[in-house]
C-alpha cells in the first residue's frame, strides 16, 4: 500500500519534472548559442584591447562585464544540473518532498539563467552600437586537433646543450678531485637566461658525478625567501634524496625508511634554525654530498640584502673532509664573492654567432621533423641572421628556436627579421618579444591557459605533472574530446609545450619516458604572471615583507583565481579578502589557520597544500557545490576528519590527501559519481564502496589502517579477555571491508593507478594486514581493466594461487609488491607478464631461500629493484632473462650469497648497478663480477651500512 501510495505522487512529479527539464534543455541550447556569439565578440574585443588606444580601458570594463555575466550563467546552469542529479540519489517516500522544492529550484534556476543571457545581449548590443566590438556574423573559432597533436616528440634541454662541454669537463675535474678534501664551493654565476641551470644540471646528471658522491640533493632557490624556510627545504629534500635504511626507534622497533622519513619531516616543521642545521649535518654524516642550490640570491631578512647570510648557509653543511661539494647558480658576483670556503667561481658567457646558430638549429630543425636539404639550404641563411638577434643568450635562442621549429616556413622566418622589435628598452624584453610570438602561435586558448597557470606556482618550483593536470581539468581549462580522457589531452599539452622549448623538463618515467615534472624559467614566469594578470586568469597575494613588489598594468582584469604564496601571519589578509565569486585558491607557505571556505560559494578549485594545524575541514564544505579539486595540506603529522557533507560535492573529481592522515571518512563517500581521482592515507574508520559505484574513477591511492588493542597493556585477565575479543570482531570487520572494496574494483574500469595498503596497528607500532583471498583473481578477472601501475603493500593470502599473476591485465607496466609473504617463488610467474617495465619488490615478499628468473622471463623490464630481500641463499638467472633490463637496486638483500651473482653477467642491456650493502657482508660482494660488469660499460656503485636491521 506504501509503495502504491508513493508511486501515485510520483507519477504527476515525473509529467512535471519532464516539462520542467523540456524547459531547462531548451535553455541550454540557448546558451550554447549564446556561448558560441561570445567566443567570437571577446575575441574580437581582446584583440582590440591589446591593441590600445582610446578605447582600451573601455573594451577593458565592458570584457569584465560580460565575463561576470557569464560566470552567472554558469553557475546557474550547473546549480540546474546539480538539483537534477541529487534527485537521483533520493529514494522512497522521504525523496519526494525535497523534490518538489527541486523542481521548484530548477524553475528558478531556469529564469535565472534567461535573465542573464538577456543582459548579455543587452551589453552585446550596446557594445556593438558604441563601436565596442563587430557584430556581424563570422565562425567560431574551435579547438581543432590534427594527427600530429596525438604523437608529440619531445626532447630535453639537456640533448641541446651547446657551447658548454669544455666549461662543464673544467667543473666536473674540480668536483671530483681527490685532493681537495675539505668541502668547497663551486659557483655559476651569470645574467637571466645564459644558461647556468642548464650546465649545473648537466652536470648533476653526468655518470661521473654520481659514481663519485654518495648523496645528491638539487634545490631550486626561490628569490624571495627566509633563512629558516631555505634550510627546512634543504633538509627535506636531503631526507627525501639519500638511500632509504632502516633504522630502530626509540623502542628498538624496526621500521623502513619511509617510515622514518616521515617522522623526520614531521619533526622537522617545529624545528628552529639550530635543530634544523643540526639535522641536516645528522642526515649527511658519513656521506660525500653534493648539494646543488640553483638559482641563489641574497638572503632577505629585516629591510636589507643580506650577503653574508650566504655564508652561514654554506656552514649548514659539515665539513667531513672527504670531498663534498656545494654547486650554486647565481646572477649576483656578490653572492659569490661572498662564500668564505674554497670557491670556485665560473662565468657564464654569451654564445658567439656560431655556437648560436648552433644551437637555434638544434632547437628550430629537430631530428623528427626531416628537414629537406633544400628547405634548410634556404632557411638557414635567415636562421643565422635571426641567431645574432639573439646576442648570444641561450635562453632566447631557445624560445625562438621553439616557435621557428613549429613554422619551418621561409616568410615566416624572414618577417621576424623584419618586424620583430628586437632592441631591448626594459629588462628582458627582447626574450619577451620571442615568447610572445610562441605564446600566439599556440594552437587554441585552452592551451594558452594551461601555458599561463604554470606560473601560478612559486618561483624554482618543481612541478608534478600529475597534480598539474587533474589541476587543468578541475579548472575547465582541458577540453573534452572523443575517444580521449581529459587526462591523455593534458598530456599532450604538456608535450607540446615542452616542444615549444617553453617549459623545462626535469624528469621523465621509467615506465614509459612519458613527462614526469617540470618547471619554468623565472624569465618566462614574470612573462606569465604579467600576461595573467592582463587576462584576468590568477592573481597572486605574497607577504609585503620580501624584495618584490607585486605590480598591476593599467588595463588587468579583475581575477577569480589566487595563488597564496609564504603568507605566515595571521591568515586575516587572505580570509577577509572581498572577491565574492572566487574560484581557485592554492595555497604555498604556511598559514596558521584554516579559511573560511563555505563563503566562497563558488569555489571550484580548494588546494590547501600550505596551510598548517588544519585538524577538520569545515562542515560547510558540502556547500560548495561546484567544487572539483579538493587538496588537503602537506602535514602528515596531523590527522583530519573528512565531514559527512562531502558526500553531498557532487561535482568533485580529485580528492588529494595523500600527505595528511585521514581519521575517517563517511558513510556515502564512495558515492559521488564524478570521482576520477582519490588519494587517501591511513583511513582508520572507512567503509567500502558499492559494487558498479566509482565508474569514472582513474586514480586510487587507499592505505587504510585496523586499529587493535595492546593485549600486553591489559593488566587483569578479564580485560586481556575483553581486549582479544574486541580485537576478533575488529579483524573479522576489517576482513569484510576489504573483501568488499576488493569486489567493488571488477567495476572500476577507468582505473589505471591502484595502490592499497593494508594495516593493523597495536599500541602504536604496525604491520601488514592480509588482503583477501580474491584479490588478484578480482583484478586479473575483468578483460576491460586496463590498471598500467599496481602497488600492493599487505599481506597476501596464503591460500592464494601464485599464479593468478600471469592473469593481470596486460596494460600492467609497473609492479610493487611489499611485504606480500608469498610461499612461493615469485619470480617465474612475474617474468611472464608481457609488459611490465618497472618491479619493486620490497620487505619480505617472498620467504623462500630459492629464487629463479627463467630464460625470456621479463621480456620488458628495465628497473628492478630488491628492497630487504634477505632470505634467499640463490639466485639463479638462466642465460636470456631479463633482455631489456637497464637498472638494478640492491637495496639490503641477498645478504647470504654472492653478489652481484654471475648470471648477471649474461644481461648485456644491463647499464646501471646500484648496491646498498650492510658492512659485515662485505665479503660476500664479488669484485671480479663487479669488475666484470664495469669492463662492459655497466655503472656499479656500491654503498656500505652499519645498519643491523
Amino acid at each position: 500500500m506504501a509503495e502504491s501510495a508513493v508511486a501515485s505522487v510520483l507519477r504527476p512529479l515525473g509529467t512535471v519534472a519532464a516539462e520542467e527539464f523540456a524547459f531547462l534543455r531548451g535553455v541550454h541550447a540557448n546558451a550554447d548559442r549564446l556561448r558560441d556569439q561570445l567566443r567570437r565578440i571577446l575575441r574580437d574585443a581582446d584583440a582590440k584591447r591589446r591593441a590600445g588606444g582610446r578605447n582600451s580601458e573601455t573594451i577593458t570594463n565592458w570584457v569584465v562585464d560580460v565575463r561576470e555575466a557569464a560566470y552567472d550563467a554558469e553557475n546557474a546552469l550547473e546549480k540546474a544540473d546539480l538539483l537534477n542529479r541529487r534527485r537521483g540519489r533520493r529514494r522512497g517516500f522521504t525523496g519526494v518532498l525535497p523534490w518538489c522544492a527541486d523542481l521548484a529550484a530548477l524553475h528558478s534556476f531556469g529564469k535565472e539563467i534567461v535573465r542573464v543571457q538577456t543582459k548579455i545581449r543587452d551589453i552585446i548590443d550596446s557594445a556593438a552600437a558604441n563601436g565596442i566590438v563587430d557584430p556581424g556574423p563570422g565562425k567560431t573559432s574551435m579547438p581543432t586537433y590534427s594527427a600530429e597533436d596525438h604523437e608529440v616528440t619531445c626532447y630535453d634541454d639537456d640533448s641541446f646543450v651547446v657551447g658548454l662541454d669544455q666549461e662543464r669537463s673544467k667543473i666536473i675535474e674540480e668536483l671530483t678531485d681527490e685532493n681537495i678534501v675539505q668541502i668547497s664551493v663551486v659557483s655559476i654565476v651569470g645574467m637571466g637566461g645564459s644558461g647556468k641551470s642548464t650546465l649545473a644540471r648537466t652536470i648533476y646528471k653526468d655518470s661521473r658525478i654520481k659514481q663519485h658522491f654518495d648523496a645528491l640533493c638539487w634545490l631550486g632557490v626561490p628569490q624571495e625567501y627566509r633563512f629558516l624556510d631555505l634550510i627546512k627545504g634543504i633538509a627535506k629534500r636531503i631526507i627525501m634524496d639519500i638511500p632509504r635504511e632502516k633504522i630502530k626507534d626509540g623502542e628498538g622497533t624496526s621500521m623502513d625508511g619511509e617510515m622514518k622519513d616521515q617522522l623526520t619531516v614531521e619533526a622537522l616543521e617545529k624545528m628552529n634554525d639550530v635543530e634544523v642545521s643540526e639535522l641536516v649535518r645528522k642526515e649527511l654524516q658519513h656521506r660525500r654530498f653534493l648539494v646543488v642550490l640553483d638559482g641563489v640570491w641574497p638572503v632577505w631578512e629585516g629591510n636589507s640584502n643580506s650577503y653574508i647570510d650566504i655564508e652561514r648557509i654554506i656552514r649548514v653543511f659539515p665539513d667531513l673532509n672527504n670531498g663534498s661539494r656545494i654547486m650554486l647558480t647565481t646572477r649576483d658576483h656578490n653572492v659569490a664573492n661572498h662564500v668564505n670556503k674554497r670557491n670556485s667561481i665560473h662565468s657564464m658567457e654569451f654564445l658567439d654567432e656560431k655556437k648560436s646558430w648552433e644551437l637555434l638549429e638544434k632547437k628550430a630543425m629537430q631530428p623528427y621533423q626531416n628537414v629537406s636539404s633544400c628547405d634548410r639550404s634556404r632557411l638557414t641563411p635567415i636562421g643565422k641572421k635571426l641567431a645574432v638577434k639573439c646576442k648570444g643568450l641561450p635562453l632566447a635562442l631557445v624560445v625562438l628556436g621553439g616557435y621557428l621549429s613549429m613554422n619551418l616556413d621561409y616568410d615566416v622566418w624572414s618577417g621576424l627579421v623584419d618586424n620583430l622589435d628586437w632592441e631591448a628598452r626594459e629588462k628582458d624584453e627582447p626574450i619577451w618579444k620571442i615568447l610572445e610570438k610562441s605564446y600566439n602561435d599556440l594552437p587554441n586558448h585552452h592551451l594558452r591557459y594551461c601555458f599561463l597557470h604554470l606560473a601560478s606556482f612559486p618561483e624554482g618550483y618543481i612541478i608534478r605533472i600529475k597534480r598539474l593536470i587533474k589541476l587543468w581539468v578541475a579548472e575547465g581549462f582541458i577540453p573534452e574530446r572523443p575517444n580521449r580522457t581529459m587526462e591523455d589531452t593534458a598530456r599532450e599539452y604538456i608535450n607540446k609545450l615542452a616542444q615549444k622549448c617553453i617549459l623545462q623538463v626535469v624528469d621523465r618515467s621509467k615506465v614509459d619516458g612519458s613527462i614526469k615534472s617540470v618547471a619554468l624559467h623565472v624569465i618566462l614566469r614574470d612573462w606569465c604572471i604579467k600576461e595573467a594578470r592582463r587576462d584576468g586568469l590568477f592573481n597572486i597575494w605574497r607577504n609585503t615583507r620580501g624584495p618584490e613588489v607585486v605590480h598591476y598594468s593599467s588595463d588587468s582584469i579583475p581575477t577569480y583565481r589566487v595563488a597564496v604564496h609564504n603568507f605566515s601571519d595571521s591568515g586575516q589578509n587572505v580570509a577577509s579578502n572581498p572577491i565574492p565569486n572566487l574560484r581557485t585558491i592554492w595555497l604555498f607557505g604556511l598559514l596558521p589557520m584554516p579559511l573560511d571556505l563555505p563563503r566562497w560559494k563558488f569555489l571550484r578549485v580548494v588546494d590547501l597544500y600550505g596551510i598548517k594545524d588544519l585538524e577538520r575541514l569545515p562542515p560547510g564544505i558540502g556547500k560548495l557545490l561546484h567544487l572539483r579539486y579538493l587538496g588537503l595540506p602537506n602535514d602528515g603529522h596531523r590527522s583530519i576528519a573528512i565531514p559527512s557533507s562531502v558526500s553531498d560535492l557532487l561535482n568533485l573529481q580529485t580528492l588529494d590527501a595523500r600527505n595528511s592522515r585521514t581519521t575517517s571518512l563517511p558513510r556515502y563517500f564512495w558515492d559521488v559519481p564524478t570521482f576520477r581521482h582519490i588519494y587517501l592515507t591511513d583511513v582508520y574508520k572507512w567503509f567500502a564502496p558499492k559494487v558498479g559505484c566509482l565508474t569514472s574513477l582513474q586514480t586510487l591511492h587507499f592505505s587504510g589502517v585496523c586499529v587493535l588493542e595492546d593485549i600486553e597493556k591489559c593488566v587483569r585477565s578479564r580485560q586481556r579477555d575483553n581486549a582479544r575479543a574486541r580485537n576478533r570482531c575488529a579483524v573479522a570487520n576489517n576482513r569484510r571491508k576489504w573483501a568488499a572494496m576488493i569486489e567493488a574494483l571488477s567495476g572500476m574500469e577507468q582505473l589505471v593507478f591502484l595502490h592499497l595498503e593494508s594495516l593493523y596497528s597495536v599500541g602504536g607500532l604496525r604491520e601488514m594486514a592480509m588482503f583477501p583471498q580474491r584479490l588478484i583473481k578480482v583484478l586479473s578477472g575483468n578483460s576491460r581493466l586496463r590498471i598500467r601501475v599496481l602497488e600492493l603493500s599487505g599481506r597476501c593470502h596464503t591460500r592464494m594461487p601464485i599464479n593468478h599473476f600471469t592473469k593481470l591485465p596486460c596494460t600492467l607496466r609497473k609492479l610493487k609488491l611489499k611485504a606480500s609473504r608469498l610461499p612461493a617463488d615469485p619470480m617465474p610467474v612475474l617474468g611472464g607478464l608481457p609488459n611490465l617495465v618497472v618491479l619493486t619488490l620490497e620487505d619480505a615478499v617472498y620467504q623462500g631461500e630459492d629464487i629463479t628468473c627463467k630464460e625470456n622471463g621479463f621480456p620488458r623490464l628495465q628497473y628492478l629493484t630488491f628492497n630487504c630481500f634477505r632470505h634467499v641463499k640463490a639466485w639463479n638467472v638462466e642465460v636470456g632473462a631479463f633482455p631489456r633490463l637497464i637498472q638494478l637496486n640492491l637495496v639490503k638483500s641477498f645478504d647470504e650469497i654472492t653478489t652481484p651473482p654471475q648470471g648477471l653477467l649474461h644481461v648485456p642491456s644491463l647499464k646501471e648497478l646500484q648496491m646498498l650493502s650492510r658492512a659485515k657482508f662485505k665479503d660476500n660482494v664479488s669484485e671480479a663480477n663487479i669488475q666484470s660488469l664495469r669492463g662492459r660499460g655497466c655503472e656499479v656503485k656500491i654503498n656500505y651500512t652499519d645498519d643491523m636491521f
